[in-house]
């Protein structure tokens, strides 16, 4: 699996497919960003999913905040790629101990 992992993260047309896919997963109102109750419904999927302990409220807070790179409290696609590679780095290193 870290191959295929390895694989998307060097394909940007790869990696672009999995990013419009967990964006319109977790974009639930459908307008286009992500606002941070649904960033905490998504990582909290994608932490449990991939067997890692889910962050405190604070902490996506602090990490959403990080990503959202023009603050308007929200993610658009652009933000959102950035937690995409993090996820998919994290999985990979998940797996690997």
């Amino acid at each position: 699996m870290s191959d295929e992992i390895d694989a998307i993260l060097n394909d940007d047309a790869k990696l672009q497919e999995i990013v419009d896919y967990c964006f319109q997963e977790a974009d639930a109102n459908g307008d286009g960003t992500i606002d941070s109750q649904e960033f905490e419904s998504h990582i909290k999927m994608v932490y449990e999913d991939i067997n890692i302990p889910v962050p405190t409220k604070e902490n996506m807070d602090v990490y959403m905040s990080s990503l959202d790179i023009n603050s308007d409290g929200k993610l658009d696609k652009g933000e959102f790629k950035k937690y995409v590679i993090d996820m998919l780095t994290k999985d990979k290193e998940s797996r690997a101990s």
